[in-house]
């Protein structure tokens, strides 16, 4: 095309030099056109942060004093990805210096993260608020956020939407974006409504990925067919509380969802203990979210991923 309009120009004034430079203006034209409509096109609604609905009765049943909540630590940041659909990522990394291995945190719950003024606030799931436990066992961590589409009240968790075509195009782009980022192994780990998007990441197959970390996976519900389907070409390393009794991931239905992934190599871990839970039983203060155990429970998952790693 641009080569047409280019002759159609210089008709008159012969080639060479001249020809090359409007060829290049074209060109150069052409692209702020297109950079000027997907930023018009960007998808992008009001961030819900649901700390309020959780956080004020939690500490005032927060008798032990356990850690609730984990803001942004010095040496991590945020940046964005954009997906071909139009919408935005957000995702909060940090690498340390020592890290060899990466952990990608794909969140339960609506995957709301709650950042304010482009920094990570009170966040309180269990993913997010043990993410230095990772650190002091040498690992990388990023934690996705849900797409700029879906920051809602809702967010993203509806189990359907987490299995489908659009959650798998934003999942690629920011996994093709952390590999430009670090260049070791990529752990992906998926905590309960999380797990549904560990599936559905796990069809794309990535071979920089080599662990599959699953936490009580919310798998007791329609539309999570694609936990059970899905092919898993690297090992899966599943955890599960032995009183969860979210309703989605009891841990009476863990072993039978354990046997039934499609992976060559996995290995199934229960842990006991904690505290007594101030939360709803799918809550992030409650046995479901591994509450006054986070670290152990953390120190082991790392060890396990390195065994599987060997």
């Amino acid at each position: 095309m641009y080569k047409k309009m280019a002759d159609q120009i210089i008709y008159f004034s012969g080639g060479g030099f001249f020809r090359r430079v409007v060829l290049a203006l074209l060109a150069l034209t052409s692209f702020y056109s297109l950079c000027s409509i997907a930023q018009a096109e960007l998808i992008q609604v009001t961030r819900y942060d649901d700390a309020d609905d959780y956080l004020p009765s939690a500490e005032k049943r927060n008798k032990n004093n356990i850690r609730l909540l984990l803001k942004q630590q010095e040496g991590e940041e945020i940046f964005k990805v954009a997906s071909p659909r139009n919408v935005m990522i957000d995702v909060v990394a940090k690498v340390p210096t020592d890290s060899d291995v990466a952990v990608v945190m794909l969140l339960g719950g609506n995957g709301v993260l709650s950042i304010v003024n482009n920094k990570l606030d009170r966040s309180f799931s269990f993913q997010s608020r043990t993410r230095d436990y990772w650190w002091s066992q040498k690992f990388a961590t990023f934690v996705v956020d849900a797409p700029s589409d879906r920051l809602g009240k809702d967010g993203i968790q509806d189990a359907k939407w987490r299995s489908g075509t659009e959650h798998r195009t934003d999942l690629k782009a920011v996994l093709d974006e952390i590999g430009k980022r670090f260049t070791g192994p990529i752990v992906i780990f998926g905590h309960s409504n999380g797990a549904i998007s560990l599936g559905n990441l796990a069809s794309l197959a990535n071979s920089n990925v080599k662990v599959y970390l699953i936490s009580s996976a919310a798998h007791f519900k329609p539309n999570t067919e694609i936990l059970r389907e899905v092919e898993y070409k690297a090992p899966v390393v599943f955890f599960e509380h032995t009183k969860d009794t979210c309703p989605e991931s009891r841990s009476k239905e863990a072993e039978q969802l354990f046997n039934a992934l499609k992976a060559q190599i996995k290995r199934l871990f229960w842990v006991d203990g904690g505290s007594d839970p101030i939360s709803g039983p799918c809550g992030p203060f409650t046995h479901h979210s591994y509450f006054g155990i986070e670290k152990e429970t953390i120190d082991r998952m790392a060890a396990e991923i390195r065994t599987a790693l060997k």
